[in-house]
């Protein structure tokens, strides 16, 4: 149903995405009150974001910073997540441990604020779109990581976010920097991208399906199932990475393939026991343990009970914690992201629309670097390498029919 159709006084529900009326409609805080009020005074005038049209700083009472939801969603959310998240917060304030349990409601709490941010920044820049998804339907469903520093000798007071104003959290929402009082937070989700570091199969390249570039296949491959000790391209020196590995398996019983997800060596290390009967046990996400370095080397945590320690950063600054967001974005995030089609044949192959989008993210993405003073002249070659072919493609759609293009075959190995 569309806006139109919904008639006056609906909106969707920022959790679930149905319809809601006036009547049944509450309001979402996507910065929740409780942190607001530990950061400062909730009322107090904020910069949201810069217009995208006129440049200018949009100023606004942090408390008003809300977006329509349904009564039963709010309230179920408020009770549940946001309380964990709350008792976690302040317990990292305090520069307390963590238990593993408190963990995973921390990561979940990100993936809902990160969310929230995307389906915020939609509704405030009137998107014509409507977005595909809501935060029922994307919270732990993807790899997962969230990089922490805890300073116990900063006193002071208040919250920033940031990381958000680029194509790729605007495209797939996957990152975002985040400063309550004492702590900052690195939070990145993205398909497959840290399942290699945990000794689980990942995906060598993403493919958009040529009938639907909305959706996407992967070629699937595994170098073993050890899990990586050494997380460098990931951690902050000094910081506590905890992160999470999630996967489904799809196909069927019959053919097999879910045994390179579900096996020996993984089952041990999945959150719960998985029961895999019927075709529908596997039409869902399994998730990891919890792996953390807070022990000194990354290792799975079984135990939910396990407290964790958590440290300070040696770069402990708003500037470091930027560079190493856009990292993270070049090196792990962008090279999933597909540039190329794959037909039902298995055949891949450029597309004009593809190419492009890649080309926006990894400029962009450099010239923030740049900016920061990072250089790299790999990457600056691949960007001129794709740029030469998607001008090839631009020019042979010229040349004949307008969104076609020669392709560069391949076969999907899966």
């Amino acid at each position: 149903m569309s806006r139109k159709e919904q008639g006056p006084g609906w909106s969707n529900c920022i959790f679930c995405g149905e319809p809601v009326g006036k009547a049944d409609r509450s309001r979402e805080h996507v910065l929740p009150m409780w942190m607001l009020r530990a950061t400062g005074d909730p009322n107090r005038r904020i910069r949201i974001e810069i217009d995208p049209i006129t440049g200018q700083d949009v100023i606004r009472p942090a408390s008003t910073f809300h977006f329509p939801a349904c009564r039963p969603c709010n309230e179920s959310y408020g009770k549940k997540l946001e309380a964990q998240a709350k008792k976690a917060m302040e317990a990292l304030f305090a520069g307390k441990s963590l238990q593993v349990s408190q963990c995973y409601w921390l990561l979940d709490w990100l993936d809902k604020v990160r969310i929230g941010l995307w389906l915020a920044y939609n509704t405030l820049h009137k998107e014509f779109f409507q977005p595909k998804f809501r935060i029922d339907q994307r919270l732990g469903k993807k790899d997962r990581i969230a990089i922490i520093s805890v300073d116990p000798d900063d006193d002071s007071k208040g919250f920033g976010f940031g990381g958000i104003d680029n194509n790729i959290f605007r495209t797939s929402q996957a990152g975002m920097y985040l400063r309550i009082n004492n702590i900052r937070i690195l939070s990145v989700s993205f398909e497959n991208f840290i399942s290699r570091f945990a000794g689980m199969p990942y995906s060598k390249e993403v493919f958009a399906l040529a009938e639907d570039i909305n959706q996407h296949r992967a070629s699937i491959a595994c170098d073993g199932y050890e899990l990586k000790h050494d997380w460098r391209e990931f951690a902050l020196p000094g910081a506590t990475v905890v992160a999470q590995s999630i996967f489904w398996p799809g196909g069927g019983i019959s053919d097999g393939r879910w045994r390179m997800f579900l096996n020996s060596e993984t089952v041990s290390r999945l959150r719960r026991t998985p029961r895999v009967s019927k075709p529908e046990h596997l039409n869902r996400f399994f998730q990891t343990q919890l792996i953390s370095n807070s022990d000194g080397s990354f290792r799975y945590h079984g135990d939910p009970r396990k407290r964790l320690r958590f440290g300070k950063a040696q770069a402990n600054d708003d500037a470091n914690f930027a560079k190493a967001l856009y990292v993270i974005y070049l090196k792990h995030v962008l090279p999933l992201t597909p540039n190329k089609v794959i037909n039902s044949e298995g055949q891949s192959y450029g597309t004009l629309v593809l190419g492009m989008l890649w080309l926006e993210k990894a400029v962009q993405i450099l010239f923030r670097l740049r900016d920061m003073g990072i250089e790299d002249s790999n990457t600056t070659e691949a960007l001129i390498d794709e740029l030469h072919k998607v001008t090839r493609l631009r020019e042979e759609s010229a040349a004949h029919i307008p969104g076609t293009c020669v392709p560069e075959y391949s076969q999907l190995v899966s």
